[in-house]
């Protein structure tokens, strides 16, 4: 069993989410947006030194513990930035149901990539540098916790990322790829971003999310995909050429890589029983989705979140835990003991940061935590990836 240190650097305090109104449909008639550069490690440009986001506040909100969306525009990995219409929409509509939003740049190639006879390794190379853009604004948030107080008002426990076409590979091979997953084909491409972790900056924090918005995106490699993966809710049109709904060459080129779309990806979460819903549009190819996103797309992504976001973590055990650990404080072991099942159990610190990652069946657990710094750690049970139930739990 190996133990990733986490160093406390104070206190905060768990605030499951109050939902009430919040989350399914618009509450804030207005939003506040703020531009802010995530990282300096690399440049959108040359005439743009850092990566920026725009990250999007309900005005008037007084929750201080909201969930988290981050999204990503699409334009081939050749083209767009974080001003897109469609970011806009989405980060809006989602601020004025009181999530805190953000729409990030990301490093893109040129235009003539499309053209080179090794268009399939620079697309690929750019979707993991993509990937490591995306989890440095993660640990962005997560940092600013840990330094600033929270800016932001953000539930860490509660992250998303998502994204339209490009931006929507992005967000899903984050969520869905685990070190464990990537092949010895791809490997090259992982190290060359700096890992699984990337290298775009920010590092020291987590970078683990709850779930990917996936509109008109796809994966690689449908092997990436196990029962220990996060939820995934999906939107997409079955005649796509551009981004197929089932396995093609993308944009229909055989130069470019394969990948696998939403109604496969749909298929093999349900077949291993995790959290996912499609809405599969019949036609209207690639931008089929954007066609009644504000009617139709946000409406439906917003009913998926809400059943992760309100009735896993806020509004129920509050009476009954399933979850119960002892002794705590503690000095050396933990132990654990569940009424429920669960398959996955975390140990993380008050800013997020992942102390302990173990598979396990086994309803009574006890776990060395002398290794640990002294402080308040969360620890967190999942079956077939499905929240269960969290406790704090002190570390003497």
């Amino acid at each position: 069993m190996k133990y990733h240190l986490c160093i406390l650097l104070g206190l905060s305090h768990f605030v499951m989410a109050q939902c009430d109104e919040r989350y399914q449909d618009e509450i804030f008639s207005e939003v506040s947006v703020n531009t802010v550069e995530y990282t300096d490690v690399y440049d959108w440009s040359s005439t743009d030194s850092g990566l920026d986001m725009d990250i999007y506040l309900p005005v008037g909100d007084t929750f201080v513990n909201r969930p988290l969306i981050i999204f990503a525009h699409g334009g081939v990995f050749v083209s767009g930035n974080k001003d897109n219409p469609t970011m806009i929409t989405l980060c809006e509509s989602f601020a004025k149901r009181g999530y805190v939003t953000a729409s990030i740049q990301y490093r893109l190639t040129s235009t003539a990539t499309l053209l080179s006879p090794n268009a399939s390794e620079i697309l690929t190379q750019t979707v993991f540098n993509s990937i490591s853009d995306m989890k440095a604004a993660i640990r962005f948030f997560r940092k600013d916790i840990a330094e600033n107080n929270n800016t932001y008002g953000i539930d860490q426990s509660l992250i998303f990322v998502g994204g339209y076409s490009a931006g929507a590979v992005t967000a899903t091979h984050l969520t869905l790829i685990d070190e464990d997953d990537i092949p010895s084909n791809l490997q090259s491409f992982v190290d060359a971003s700096g890992g699984i972790n990337g290298n775009s900056g920010n590092d020291g924090y987590s970078s683990e999310v709850s779930g990917a918005i996936n509109i008109a995106g796809a994966i690689h490699d449908l092997s990436f995909i196990d029962s220990q993966d996060h939820a995934v809710v999906s939107i997409h049109a079955q005649d796509d050429n551009t981004v197929n709904y089932n396995c093609a060459n993308a944009l229909n080129n055989a130069s470019l890589p394969v990948l696998c779309g939403s109604g496969e990806i749909h298929q093999k979460l349900d077949e291993l029983s995790v959290y996912n819903n499609l809405y599969s549009i019949n036609s209207g190819g690639h931008g089929a989705p954007l066609v009644n996103l504000e009617t139709v797309g946000i409406p439906f992504i917003a009913d998926f979140l809400y059943t992760i976001v309100c009735q896993n973590t806020g509004l129920i055990k509050y009476n009954e835990p399933a979850l119960a650990v002892f002794p705590n404080p503690v000095n050396s072991y933990l132990s654990i003991n569940s009424l429920q099942k669960f398959d996955k159990l975390t140990i993380s610190d008050a800013y997020g940061r992942k102390c302990l990652d173990l598979k396990t069946t086994i309803p009574t657990t006890q776990l060395d935590v002398s290794e640990l710094q002294n402080g308040m750690y969360y620890i967190t049970i999942f079956n077939k990836n499905e929240f269960v139930d969290r406790q704090i739990f002190q570390k003497m």
